[in-house]
């Protein structure tokens, strides 16, 4: 269950004047509310491909889904108390109708702990993304958008603290090398830029164009990503130990900026 309360929080106390006009603000908050929300259908897949680990798939139904969902609702209530003119609910019925039929196992890892290198990458992203807008909320004078991003960021981390759990159960069988790991890696990098943020954008208004929310997004993350935090993540399941790991940050570092994370 959500450790925390979306419903709890103070949207009226939002400082509306200072964000109302920030079109870049209002896009990524769609595109994190479309995703964020419709985590029902991750988690199906998911269960199905670790079915049989009830404790696996215990959490997944039961805390990360339900965890991934209030996210979504919680973007959803800002921006609706934000932009009150924006219909929500036609723009996500929209992205659903692109967006649900690519929604499969096709592009899942071929054993259970590659996959869970893949979901750790996901968090990794995720978890850095919200570390971001806490930073850019403190820019923007608008608290509760970063109290929002705090909590949604310290439940990925979480995530990936149990994605990583599961990941070295099943490692133990698997026993994938250094290079195994480094592949998934690499391929999972190439895909951050996936069509599930493409179609979530250009649902929100047809004239969107994508390259040039691209562009400012890499403008955004140039300035607030963090990502020391980033390499570290990802450089866990390598179990490199501190002096390389050390050594080869500053490489990884370059790395996420170049494929623009």
């Amino acid at each position: 269950m959500p450790r925390w309360n979306y419903k709890e929080l103070d949207y009226d106390g939002i400082k509306v004047e200072n964000i109302k006009d920030n079109k870049f603000l209002f896009d990524i908050l769609c595109v994190a509310s479309f995703i964020e929300i419709t985590s029902d259908v991750y988690e199906g897949n998911l269960s199905k491909f670790y079915s049989g680990d009830k404790d696996l798939t215990d959490w997944l139904e039961n805390d990360w889904k339900e965890e991934e969902i209030q996210h979504g609702k919680s973007l959803k209530a800002y921006i609706e108390q934000v932009w009150k003119d924006f219909d929500w609910d036609k723009a996500y019925k929209n992205f659903t109708k692109e967006y649900l039929p690519l929604c499969n196992m096709d592009n899942f890892q071929d054993s259970k702990a590659k996959e869970m290198i893949a979901r750790m990458v996901v968090e990794t992203g995720t978890s850095t993304f919200y570390k971001g807008l806490v930073k850019y909320s403190q820019d923007l004078d608008e608290p509760l958008l970063g109290i929002i991003a705090n909590n949604i960021s310290k439940d990925e981390i979480y995530h990936y603290e149990e994605f990583e759990k599961a990941f070295k159960k099943y490692n133990e069988e698997e026993k994938l090398s250094k290079t195994d790991i480094i592949k998934i890696l690499y391929s999972r990098l190439k895909e951050v830029n996936d069509e599930d943020v493409e179609i979530a954008y250009k649902n929100i208004e047809e004239k969107n164009d994508y390259e040039a929310f691209r562009k400012t997004v890499k403008k955004f993350a140039k300035q607030y990503y963090p990502y020391n935090m980033a390499v570290k993540m990802l450089m866990k399941p390598l179990k490199l130990g501190n002096f390389i790991e050390s050594v080869t940050a500053s490489t990884a570092h370059q790395a996420l900026k170049i494929i623009g994370i």
